[in-house]
């Protein structure tokens, strides 16, 4: 029951003279319900069209970046977890949002500049790291029953996780000519998100697919790619729907040939790539129902199969695994 309830509360003021203050607080039972502030930002309307935005706010990855912690916002549970994957989404800077109509076409921008510090590999080995310098856009279009996005951003990533760091001192130490610690530790490497997402809301009908691919260049972490494809269908107070979704990331085997020379230092650093690997497919059946205007019961029953996770011990690439379960939970807004 506690690891993903959570309560929030957000809080807005206007200052007078298109100046805005914006808050949001979340408490989450995977933290003990400690509060902390997601969300805590300045917004000036520099004209009708653009809004400056300043403190800490959300990335913008995918179509319910906004929405994430608003259950009650989407017809799931949780959004396809293949896709809403990335391990955090706030960051420290500034955003400039733009709405414009063009051709019959509704169309928001948000370009986003500043920095991320987070903790990463939570479940095996906790580090502290950071992303430096981060920049993107995020372009989302409208037009009656149709809608979409595209998401492009970047920036330079710092993660010093302990075994990354030694395996790497280990390979500048035994083969210092090649140089190859560098492609294995993740120091102030270049990490970059591509997202596509598309919507078609035909009255009854609601269709969701979306497409991400992440990648840190010249570390130990593999290039993931990920998507997800739902229907649902709005029947009164119920919404059924069925998603299918699927997550992999790219083996890498280019570093470890650069080690011909010394087989078991080969093998080693093979390992620790394969080590990375990740892997699944998911059908999720459910259905939501609104019993209130304001809450939603929603029940999900998810099946994974070709699951590879060797971090976690779940599967190999030769020996994939499946599992299910069910989920219940109720969803409200006040």
């Amino acid at each position: 029951f506690k690891p993903e309830s959570k309560f929030a509360l957000q809080v807005s003021s206007s200052l007078g003279e298109g100046l805005s203050a914006t808050a949001h607080i979340m408490a989450r039972g995977s933290t003990d319900f400690k509060a902390n502030f997601e969300w805590a930002y300045l917004s000036y309307e520099l004209n009708d069209n653009l809004t400056l935005r300043s403190g800490r706010l959300r990335l913008p990855f995918y179509k319910y970046s906004d929405y994430l912690d608003v259950g009650f916002a989407y017809p799931w549970i949780r959004p396809p977890k293949a896709m809403y994957s990335l391990l955090f989404n706030t960051y420290d800077g500034v955003s400039l949002l733009s709405n414009f109509y063009a051709g019959g076409i509704d169309i928001t921008t948000n370009i986003i500049y500043g920095n991320v510090e987070e903790t990463f590999f939570k479940t095996t080995t906790p580090t502290e790291g950071k992303l430096e310098g981060f920049k993107g856009i995020n372009v989302q279009f409208s037009k009656d029953w149709l809608s979409g996005y595209a998401a492009y951003m970047y920036g330079d990533v710092f993660i010093p996780q302990a075994g990354m760091v030694a395996l790497a001192d280990a390979l500048d130490t035994n083969v210092p000519s090649l140089n190859l610690g560098t492609e294995v530790k993740i120091d102030n490497d270049v990490g970059s998100f591509i997202g596509l997402g598309i919507t078609a809301d035909l009255d009854q009908f609601l269709i969701n697919a979306e497409y991400s691919e992440v990648t840190v260049d010249d570390s130990l972490l593999l290039d993931n790619s990920q998507w997800y494809v739902s229907l649902a269908y709005r029947l009164d107070s119920y919404t059924p729907y069925l998603t299918y979704q699927h997550t992999e990331n790219e083996q890498n085997t280019e570093v470890a040939s650069k080690l011909s020379a010394v087989p078991p230092l080969a093998t080693t650093v093979q390992g620790a790539f394969d080590g990375q690997l990740f892997e699944y497919t998911a059908t999720t059946l459910g259905v939501r129902y609104d019993f209130h205007p304001s809450a939603a019961l929603k029940f999900e029953y998810n099946a994974f199969s070709e699951i590879v996770d060797v971090t976690a011990g779940w599967g190999t690439p030769t020996d994939k695994e499946s599992s299910s379960n069910i989920t219940i939970s109720i969803d409200l807004v006040f």
